[in-house]
């Protein structure tokens, strides 16, 4: 893990997601580094399924999180966002961008894998997911590091750590 705040965030974050049962799986930048990337981000990206139970247990693990939300990012995208938590969580709902349609919650979760954080889990996107959605959304923050991600994928696989 790139620090201790965040090892000590996402052990919360996956202590709050479990007594919430809340299934979500991280996403993003975070799957990168929790895959191995040696990348940064300044949040947590958490896909869920889009009901309105989980919208309910998600306003309970805001204030778990010490924020409040969540609350739309933007009128362009159903994500939303947690804020005041120490490191802002974005909810992303039902689907990743990327491929036709994108990439949906079950077949993410099918291909996803867990991880340990400190006495806790998290499910944590495949690499090759991170990198279909990172190539769809083609913005410039995202192509910046598809090359560290692509050479990150090869060594996982070279290792057995994720299929082909």
């Amino acid at each position: 893990m790139a620090s201790e705040v965040h090892e000590t965030f996402l052990t919360a974050l996956a202590t709050e997601l479990r007594r919430a049962r809340i299934e979500a799986i991280v996403v993003g930048n975070m799957a990168s580094i929790l895959n191995g990337a040696p990348v940064l981000t300044q949040d947590v990206d958490l896909l869920v399924r889009d009901t309105p139970l989980n919208r309910k247990k998600l306003k309970r693990l805001a204030v778990a999180m010490g924020g409040v939300g969540p609350e739309p990012i933007s009128g362009l995208t159903s994500t939303e966002r947690i804020y005041g938590a120490l490191v802002p969580i974005d909810i992303l709902y039902d689907q990743m961008i990327g491929g036709v349609g994108g990439l949906k919650f079950a077949s993410v979760r099918s291909r996803s894998h867990s991880e340990v954080v400190g006495h806790e889990m998290l499910t944590v996107a495949s690499l090759a997911d991170v990198i279909k959605s990172k190539t769809a959304a083609g913005r410039k923050k995202d192509k910046a590091v598809l090359p560290i991600l692509h050479d990150t994928l090869a060594t996982r696989r070279a290792a057995g750590l994720e299929k082909s």
